[in-house]
């Protein structure tokens, strides 16, 4: 039996640069990974066997995703069962699913013994979307283009992190579909200063998620929860396209007070650390 800890990313600020002829956007965002995974115990079966208490269809998961891209890789059948304990909510813009399908591209090349180089296999999980390229290596990273292109920067380490699922998940082909492009960018070096420092008042004025405004016109809920966690004195901000809000706090006791505020109402509420010892394969 192989065990990986797939890990939740969050973006600390995401900017929609532009647009192409073929629909996909282009950004500029700032990702790290959190201490938040789900555990994924993977074995040798005669069939795929996805099992989890979660909701989910088989063919359009990236875990059977995953496999599909490496057995048509390798050109034989690698059947296994997967048992995955689920801790990142679903739809929530912290890459979970995503997180799923490329500790899948790493278990099945250990379980199988593929020796499948790991620039290789991150290659190959580029196929299913750009952010695999950064959920396949983990880290401090600027994305840009579509998300594929990655720039490591000084790494950010984060002890007191909350996050607020609403129990929904949001659609980010919808969001994209809606969003409105402006000519202002989105200053990375501020919000990296800003984060380096812990200065909670400069990241309430640079943090940034050009995304909020979609989401927010449909789900006042969580800019609500977003302005009631700036309340406990932290820094907060959507991750990717929803519905994750999380909060950057300085000390240890406001993260605790804004945590039982909020575990009351929202039972995916969650404690989180950002590092760079989170989410590598």
């Amino acid at each position: 039996m192989i065990t990986k800890k797939a890990h939740a990313k969050l973006n600390l600020s995401l900017d929609v640069t532009g647009k192409r002829e073929n629909a996909y956007h282009d950004i500029k965002t700032l990702m790290v990974m959190t201490d938040l995974y789900d555990e994924m115990k993977f074995s040798k079966s005669d069939k795929v066997e996805i099992l989890g208490d979660f909701d989910f269809d088989m063919k359009e998961n990236f875990i059977y995703k995953a496999y599909n891209v490496l057995r048509g890789f390798v050109g034989k059948d690698l059947p296994f069962k997967v048992e995955i304990e689920k801790n990142i909510p679903l739809a929530a813009g912290l890459a979970g699913g995503t997180s799923n399908g490329a500790g899948t591209f790493y278990a099945l090349n250990e379980l199988y013994d593929l020796k499948i180089p790991k620039k290789d296999l991150i290659k190959l999980s580029s196929s299913l979307g750009a952010d695999f390229t950064y959920m396949m290596t983990g880290g401090t990273k600027l994305a840009s283009g579509i998300g594929e292109i990655l720039e490591e920067v000084k790494p950010i380490e984060l002890e007191n992190v909350l996050i607020v699922n609403p129990g929904y998940g949001v659609s980010t082909k919808e969001v994209y579909e809606k969003i409105k492009i402006d000519d202002r960018r989105i200053d990375f070096d501020e919000v990296l200063q800003g984060l380096y420092d812990l200065d909670i008042k400069k990241l309430n004025e640079v943090l940034e998620n050009k995304m909020e405004k979609v989401v927010f016109e449909s789900h006042k809920d969580l800019l609500d929860i977003k302005n009631k966690m700036r309340d406990f004195n932290s820094a907060p901000l959507m991750s990717g396209s929803g519905a994750t809000i999380f909060g950057i706090f300085e000390n240890k006791n406001d993260l605790e007070d804004a945590y039982r505020h909020f575990k009351k109402t929202y039972d995916k509420t969650y404690k989180l650390r950002v590092g760079e010892k989170f989410g590598s394969f």
